[in-house]
């Protein structure tokens, strides 16, 4: 089957917002995410844990979202809009309890996987900004991407993604 394209331009503000919930019922229903958030967050998380054969955190869980063996994963992820001029960040942090953070970017239009930089927790800690606004540290786009000291991991996200698009969810991934 091909992507489909469907044109939204006419569609009231209700109507498309009972397709995006319709949509998100869907991807809860085959385990893709499982919250009704804006579901990139989930999304990235569900790659990392495919990607390297980890396992989920349970949702209450604050300080980490993947368990790959003995390492604790962040994940933070950014749905990126290349036109933009505004300064993109992440979601703050309010602990620092993680081994590495995955900074995952993802495409405003496709959602396909563009970027993503494992980076060690004190490195990430020692770049991050604390915000009093957020009640939490934060971290750029643009500063993600200019840690010259972090592995790109984008290739094996991509891999994850195209796994999920295929044959959806693995079992054995469940929170």
């Amino acid at each position: 089957m091909t992507d489909a394209v469907i044109d939204l331009s006419s569609m009231r503000p209700r109507a498309l917002l009972a397709l995006y919930s319709q949509i998100l019922t869907e991807l809860i229903r085959r385990r893709i995410v499982w919250s009704r958030n804006a579901p990139a967050g989930d999304y990235a998380e569900l790659l990392v844990a495919e990607a390297f054969g980890g396992r989920l955190a349970k949702g209450s869980e604050k300080s980490w979202d993947v368990r790959v063996g003995n390492e604790l994963l962040q994940v933070k992820c950014r749905v990126v809009d290349p036109s933009s001029k505004r300064t993109q960040t992440f979601s703050p942090f309010r602990s620092f309890a993680f081994d590495r953070c995955v900074f995952v970017l993802v495409d405003s239009v496709s959602y396909r996987v563009t970027r993503a930089i494992q980076v060690d927790r004190d490195l990430v800690e020692g770049r991050a900004s604390l915000s009093a606004w957020v009640a939490g540290s934060r971290l750029t786009v643009r500063n993600v991407l200019a840690m010259t000291e972090g592995v790109d991991v984008t290739e094996a996200l991509q891999r994850a993604q195209d796994e999920v698009d295929v044959r959806g969810r693995r079992a054995d991934r469940d929170q």
